[in-house]
């Protein structure tokens, strides 16, 4: 049955209109996903046979019903109701889709095992269980063995576009990517606008950093009339990368209209309109990397007096940065410090756009929401959840820009997070006072927060003397 049936036919006449057949059943994903209305139909359907299974007024033998059922959920992307409802038919075709259950859930030595059992059926349902079990092998980190049966299969099948794809494959997993390019090429030649085909051959290219050759061969995939999941959310990557979110969003709604829980296209469309929302200033993005290079100055670098370097040095401040984070009472508050000292710090300062307590405002204005919320009886967990600390950052769904801060800094649990402190978060780049609000809303459910900056100490040296860096005392042209 040729690939465009799925155009013709609705899903009832996919599911029902003839004896068992896997390459029919394979079109029904292809077809619920090209409307609302085919998807709710095939709902619909599914639901009506697990109650009552008949046709026409006829009812179907216990295997069948089992099969129908478990092939319709199966295309609505329920794999694990597939698998319970197709564990009670006994046929190759129930076999092939046990296999592509397993395969889709990425246990493949389970889906070998089941495309293997489906071989013993008719011809054409053995041939696709065939290209299934080499597909599993490849994947599941036998590229050779797979490649063995990819050529096998091609000789008795030369113009099977799904054997060259297959080839495809398992020349990419053994890196002879020129040669999966060439295998990916022939079976479009084969199918013009096969979507898997395209897929693939994006991603080789993807991999070997072409992202425009990538871009054309995913818009190939997804243009094809199928609705192809995998090639929809790279594609939608890839517009993201262009900060053309709008074409992006497009991507993720076309992938949850074929499958409404698919979770990367849940997260990725709810990141493109966060970012859609957001005003890309390119102006704001130099000046907020020109101010954390600033930060991150040591102080070493700038001609202070001794008396300042001394307190400098004893209350543990290396950087602008550091600087930045106290105030004028903390600095007036050290030993031998002065209105002097305190000027002279205030003249460098200012001359780079920087003020005392400057982070430690933006720390409170970000905070404000958060402390705002808890003031009108928002929950806060009572005690420290520790079990919490082994949670990947992940599981928080974090905005993209969230998300990427921590990549930044290597951050892959809660328990790593928590090790920093609201400063080091905003003095990454494009972590603001939002993201900060939005990390400091998911920790106060685990009843966390971020690591509040250490004290300064205050070291008197022996016998109450004032030592320079270099250890000698202070001249009489220092003293205030």
């Amino acid at each position: 049955m040729a690939e465009t049936t799925a155009e013709a036919l609705d899903v009832q006449q996919l599911l029902l209109g003839g004896k068992p057949d896997a390459q029919r059943y394979r079109l029904l994903r292809k077809a619920q996903g090209r409307s609302g209305q085919q998807r709710r139909q095939l709902e619909r359907l599914v639901i009506e046979l697990m109650e009552n299974p008949t046709v026409e007024g006829k009812e179907l033998p216990a295997d069948q019903a089992a099969l129908v059922v478990g092939v319709g959920l199966w295309a609505l992307g329920r794999i694990e109701e597939a698998l319970a409802s197709l564990a009670a038919a006994s046929s190759p075709e129930a076999d092939y889709f046990v296999g592509l259950c397993h395969y889709e859930s990425g246990r493949y030595s389970r889906a070998a095992e089941a495309f293997e059992r489906a071989q013993r059926g008719k011809a054409a349902t053995k041939h696709v269980a065939a290209i299934g079990h080499a597909r599993a092998i490849a994947i599941g980190g036998r590229p050779d063995q797979a490649l063995t049966a990819a050529r096998a299969l091609a000789k008795s099948h030369p113009d099977d576009p799904a054997v060259h794809e297959l080839m495809g494959i398992s020349y990419d997993l053994l890196c002879r990517y020129e040669d999966a390019i060439a295998a990916y090429e022939k079976a479009i030649e084969l199918a013009p606008g096969d979507p898997t085909a395209s897929f693939r051959l994006g991603y080789v290219h993807a991999l070997r950093g072409d992202p425009d050759a990538a871009l054309e061969h995913y818009q190939a995939a997804a243009g094809s009339g199928a609705e192809y999941e995998n090639a929809l959310i790279n594609l939608g990557v890839l517009y993201e990368d262009r900060r053309d979110y709008d074409k992006a969003i497009e991507c993720y709604r076309r992938v949850l209209r074929v499958d409404p829980n698919h979770p990367r296209g849940r997260m990725f469309l709810k990141d493109a309109h966060a970012s859609l929302d957001m005003v890309f200033d390119e102006d704001r993005e130099r000046e907020l990397e020109r101010r954390t290079k600033l930060l991150g100055v040591p102080v070493s670098d700038f001609e202070f007096s001794v008396r300042v370097r001394n307190c400098l040095v004893r209350m543990d401040i290396h950087t602008l940065g550091d600087l930045a984070r106290m105030t004028e009472e903390e600095l007036l508050g050290s030993r031998n410090f002065g209105d002097t000292s305190l000027q002279e710090i205030k003249e460098v300062l200012g001359a780079r756009g920087l003020h005392l307590g400057e982070a430690r405002e933006e720390a409170a204005a970000a905070l404000q929401p958060a402390a705002e919320e808890a003031a009108a009886g928002a929950p806060v967990a009572a005690e420290p959840d520790e079990a919490a600390y082994g949670i990947p950052i992940g599981e928080l769904e974090l905005s993209l820009r969230s998300r990427k801060c921590m990549e930044r800094l290597g951050i892959e649990t809660i328990g790593q997070l928590i090790e920093h402190t609201t400063e080091e978060l905003l003095a990454s780049r494009n972590f603001g006072r939002t993201s900060l609000a939005e990390v400091n809303e998911k920790l106060v459910k685990f009843g966390l927060s971020l690591r509040e900056p250490e004290e300064p100490e205050e070291a008197e040296d022996e016998e109450g003397e004032e030592q320079s860096p270099d250890g000698l005392p202070e001249t009489a042209d220092d003293a205030e």
